[in-house]
């Protein structure tokens, strides 16, 4: 079990905005070997991981990294309303994260994503001016609208168990959000703002010729199993284009989904290899 590190609680100012934030100092060196932000997943994903990117974190900072961990505008403890929340906003949060990192110390950062949280650090890395040296995605999330239309099912199998609940598509919820409505799932209240950008959304179409060092963790039932297809196919895409992914496995449970809290302690184990 990885032991704990300090760890400093506060709010960071984004445009107006405090975001909750969790910083994990680097411990036992004089200087951080290298500057970490979490971007978190979505909805009640991010809330299953939470024990999770804790526990990372304080890996990280145990062998001398410093980690930022944030919550975006509209999520967890952070101000502002899911409803109000947009993928530009969030990317104006990580600029943000970013910028504090700096103050700190950092001359380039890793962005650590989480299922979205991945495709989002994706899209920023991709226009920012600021330094990325490194992307490390937690089973990301690579085409946004697949993401979507399975997020919306979520609604749909919680009418079914409601026999006095409208039945309705997938299409027609989508619709609701293409005509500028705000459509609720699992108590979260989805917004055109969050859902148009990401529908749009594919790492097919990302340009991460900038970044130095991509890399892909995903969590399989066993170890013989490989990482998804898709995932699979988009580095072989970007391995054509001259950009190498790295890509690993762990064996453990879906700890973003599963029903109970759980820990996978080869994924923070190989997240560290993936630093050196």
């Amino acid at each position: 079990m990885t032991s704990t590190a300090p760890f400093s609680p506060f709010f960071l100012n984004s445009e107006g905005r405090a975001l909750f934030s969790v910083f994990y100092p680097a411990q036992n060196v004089a200087a951080a070997q290298g500057f970490i932000l979490h971007i978190p997943a979505f909805a009640e994903e991010m809330n299953k991981s939470r024990r999770m990117v804790a526990l990372q974190a304080q890996s990280f900072a145990n062998k001398g990294y410093a980690v930022l961990v944030i919550d975006l505008f509209g999520t967890g403890d952070s101000a502002g309303d899911f409803s109000a929340a947009s993928w530009l906003l969030w990317k104006q949060d990580i600029t943000a994260a970013c910028l504090w990192l700096l103050e700190q110390g950092a001359t380039a950062i890793t962005l650590w994503g989480l299922r979205t949280g991945a495709l989002l650090a994706l899209d920023f890395a991709s226009y920012t001016v600021l330094k990325i040296n490194h992307v490390l995605c937690w089973q990301p999330v690579l085409n946004g609208e697949l993401f979507v239309m399975q997020f919306l099912r979520l609604r749909l199998a919680a009418a079914m168990m409601d026999k006095d609940a409208p039945q309705e598509k997938t299409s027609d919820l989508k619709q609701q959000l293409l005509d500028g409505g705000v459509v609720e799932v699992a108590g979260y209240a989805l917004s055109p703002e969050v859902v148009m950008p990401l529908l749009a959304l594919s790492a097919y179409d990302i340009d991460i010729s900038s970044v130095e060092r991509i890399s892909v963790i995903e969590v399989v039932g066993h170890s013989q199993k490989l990482a998804a297809p898709n995932t699979l196919k988009w580095a072989e895409e970007q391995d054509s284009k001259g950009k190498a992914i790295v890509i690993k496995t762990v064996v453990g449970h879906s700890f973003w989904t599963t029903q109970e809290i759980t820990d996978v302690p080869a994924l923070l184990s190989e997240s560290l290899n993936c630093l050196i």
